[in-house]
Parts: C-alpha cells; sequence; structure tokens
C-alpha cells in the first residue's frame, strides 16, 4: 500500500518492471524448497478472492497489513486461521483523515455531516476560507467537495478509540506486528466511489473482488491530508508499539525528514551511549563487548555492583522501513549506532524497480546497506502466483547487487526475516 507514484491504481507485476539485466544468478533455479523465501509486506486482504491460493504459494509466511477500518477484522481473521501469516495491525496515512486526534480523552464518533465536515475541514489542504458562507467559486467547488467526501463516510472515529481496539487486536494475536504506519505527503484523498457510499459497505468484497474502502478505481480530490494529523495518527501508534514491544512496518514517501524525526522522537533520551576507544580497552577482557554496548549496559552485567533498574522503553524494539525509497545519506541517517532499535530496509519491484533510475537509486542504497538488515517484499494487493513472482523478482534482484548466489541471499535474508519479528511470540504454525 506504499509508493513513490500512488496514483495509479494497482502496483505493475514483475514482467512490467525494470529488465534484470547481466544476473549471475539466471541460471540458478530458485531456492523455494528453502522454507524460508518471506514477504515482509503484503496486502492480500484488499482481495479476499485471492487467500485460497495461500496454500499453494511457495512463500514460507506472508506479513500481511491492516490499513484502514474495513481490513482490521479480515487480517485478524487470516492471521487466526492461516499459519502462513504475520498480521499486523495499523491504519495508513492514506486514511489518517478519518480519525480525528481526541488526545486520549475517549471522544465520541462524529456522525452528523456538520461534524464530519468539519473535521475534514481542518485536516485537509487546501481548505476553503469559509464552510458556511464561501464567496468565491473555489471555495465553493471545495466545499462542495468537502460536503461530498463527509457523506461519503459513516463516522470519524476518535484515534483513542481506535488504539484501544488495535491494543486488543495484537493482544489477541501474540506474534503481530504494527502496520502498516507512516507519513506521505504525495498521496491525494480519493473522490467517494460514484453512486456509493464506499465507507458503508459490510461485505468483505465489491462486485469487483476489491475490499471496500481502498483507492483502486477512483478518482483523486485535490485533498491532501496535513502532516501535522498525520504525524499525530503514526506517533500514536508507535507509542502503543513501545508498550507492547511489537515491530512496527512504516510506509514513507516524500516525508523522509519528518518521519525521521517523529521516529526518533520515541528513542529520545534512551540512545546508546557509545563506548570511547579508551574505556573499550579498558574492558577489552569481558567476552563479547562490542562498539555498541552502552554504560549502562555493561553496569547491569557487573555482579559487584549495584543493579540499574532498567526504563521502560518508548520505541519499538525493530522498524521497517518498507519499499524504502531514500537516498543513501538518509539509510546512513537511520544506521547511526546511537539509535536502540534495529531498523530494516525492505525493498519491493513494485515501488523500487518501477523505473530505471528507480532501480539505479535502490542498487546504491542495497549495496550501502549491512547485509543483516535487508528484507524483501511484494506489497501486492493479492495473494498467488503473482506474489511469489514478485517476491522472486526481488530476491533475484538483491542477490544481483550484493553478488550473492540465490541459496546464500535467500538465506542471509531470511535470517534478517526471523530476527526482525523475533521480538514478539511466535504464532501458531510458525517454526
Amino acid at each position: 500500500m506504499c509508493g513513490q507514484d500512488n496514483e495509479k491504481h494497482e502496483w505493475q507485476p514483475p514482467q512490467a518492471a525494470v529488465a534484470l539485466d547481466n544476473d549471475p544468478n539466471a541460471d540458478e533455479a530458485f531456492p523455494w524448497d528453502q522454507g524460508s523465501v518471506y514477504d515482509a509486506h503484503c496486502h492480500p486482504t484488499d482481495t479476499m478472492a485471492s487467500l485460497k491460493a495461500i496454500a499453494g504459494m511457495g512463500a514460507a509466511t506472508l506479513t500481511v497489513m491492516s490499513t484502514r477500518a474495513q481490513d482490521q477484522d479480515l487480517v485478524a481473521s487470516l492471521g487466526k486461521e492461516d499459519p502462513k501469516v504475520v498480521p499486523a495491525f495499523g491504519w495508513h496515512p492514506w486514511f489518517s483523515y478519518q480519525l480525528y486526534d481526541d488526545h486520549g480523552k475517549g471522544g465520541d464518533n462524529l456522525v452528523s455531516l456538520n461534524d464530519k465536515r468539519r473535521h475534514l475541514a481542518s485536516v485537509l489542504v487546501p481548505s476553503p476560507s469559509s464552510l458556511d458562507e464561501p464567496t468565491t467559486d473555489k471555495d465553493k467547488q471545495l466545499v462542495a467537495a468537502l460536503d461530498a467526501l463527509a457523506a461519503s463516510l459513516p463516522a470519524i472515529r476518535p484515534l483513542s478509540a481506535f488504539i484501544a481496539d488495535t491494543r486488543q487486536r495484537l493482544l489477541d494475536h501474540p506474534g503481530a506486528l504494527v502496520g502498516e504506519i507512516g507519513i506521505d505527503k504525495a498521496f491525494r484523498v480519493p473522490e467517494p466511489a460514484v453512486g456509493d457510499k464506499d465507507s458503508d459497505k459490510t461485505s468483505p468484497c465489491t462486485v469487483s473482488g476489491l475490499t471496500p474502502g481502498g483507492r483502486e478505481g477512483r478518482r483523486l480530490s485535490p485533498f491532501r491530508v496535513q502532516p501535522a494529523q498525520q504525524t499525530a495518527v503514526l506517533a500514536a501508534q508507535l507509542r502503543l508499539a513501545a508498550e507492547l514491544q511489537r515491530p512496527v512496518s512504516v510506509h514513507g514517501v516524500q516525508a523522509h525528514g519528518l518521519l525521521f524525526s517523529t521516529l526518533a522522537a520515541t528513542w529520545k533520551g534512551q540512545e546508546k551511549k557509545l563506548l570511547s576507544h579508551r574505556q573499550r580497552r579498558q574492558i577489552a577482557g569481558i567476552e563479547g563487548l562490542d562498539d555498541e554496548t552502552s554504560d549502562s549496559e555493561t553496569d547491569d552485567d557487573d555482579d559487584n555492583g549495584p543493579k540499574k533498574p532498567k526504563k521502560e522503553k518508548t520505541y519499538p524494539p525493530a522498524i521497517c522501513l518498507h519499499s524504502f525509497s531514500g537516498p543513501v545519506d538518509m539509510l546512513q541517517q537511520y544506521l547511526n549506532p546511537a539509535i536502540p532499535a534495529t531498523i530494516y530496509f525492505s525493498f519491493s519491484t513494485a515501488v523500487n524497480c518501477s523505473t530505471t533510475n528507480g532501480c539505479q537509486r535502490t542498487a546504491e542504497v542495497v549495496a550501502a546497506c549491512p547485509d543483516d538488515r535487508l528484507l524483501v517484499e511484494s506489497d501486492l494487493h493479492g495473494a498467488g502466483a503473482p506474489m511469489d513472482a514478485a517476491l522472486e523478482d526481488m530476491y533475484r534482484r538483491l542477490c544481483a547487487m550484493k553478488k550473492w548466489t540465490l541459496t546464500e541471499g535467500v538465506k542471509k535474508i531470511g535470517q534478517n526475516y526471523d530476527t526482525f519479528i523475533q521480538k514478539t511470540k511466535r504464532i501458531k504454525g510458525r517454526p
């Protein structure tokens, strides 16, 4: 559900992506039999009819994201029923206008047309200078568009209610992640479905087989969600992930600086205290000590000294930057050894290699990325053979970029995925 060009309604299949030239592993069969091909980020519940194909897929595990009101229960059910699925619960920035920040005070749903339109006017841009007495043609058009959007939504929920529901879902699924969450400055809010209140549908699928509430097949309005609104929704979910110590899957488009500062706020004051060269020499005899060991960690291991009380962590244990599109210098910023959370970088053909320039930038980032921080995803909206093909394509690309054999690469990336999710309890069916 992420991408640099989110005005396309469906991601391009691998066949439409930039060709993989000079593949050193072209003659090597893809090692599905290793049982360690993992999809770190996907959306198969957007096409419910495709779910029956999961059992026959070569991928061993699908990390299935939720994004909005309509797919939370779908992901929860799939996580209970299918041993291949690691569920993730979150609210995507594309839909952040459908919540309002009640600052944890337990507000009520906004159900009247007037309340909904006033909320939308406060979080969307451009906003008319007057909702009640628009005078210019532009303002009249904006008010009409806001009214149509407000009428299409059954209710605007308080953020605290969504967080409470998500906390319970995470407790019900001990192996679940928080996701998809993030910030996106590029997207535009879709117009209501023509002749239909899309969000009012209760059936799991639309006539076309797509779960309601998404963006597929809909024209885009002029509205974007203000960064402050997106940040409030993201920060609340990061606090929940920290509370329950769950990994997160994060979306970031044209907002790398704001996203980093929002994530960094979670670990402010809990950064690792790196040892100086002199300190490392002084305690060089301590087995297993590395350059990233903090002063507090060494004190806790000293049987002769007082134990320092461990602080409650205010940051998620692991963060996956999904379909990462930032430059190398942004990657290096996330790899600062003082950051206490473990940051992973996931890549998909659909987003990272849909253009020649994008694929070249990705190759530069992958080359600079530590081997143990790489993940692979499909980011596709339907399970089955196309998802397997997308995964194989991206695995092959990463292995070519890293000069790994396929067997070696699949094993390394599989180990990374296991380390990423091992912060949570294993769900039923996981080894």
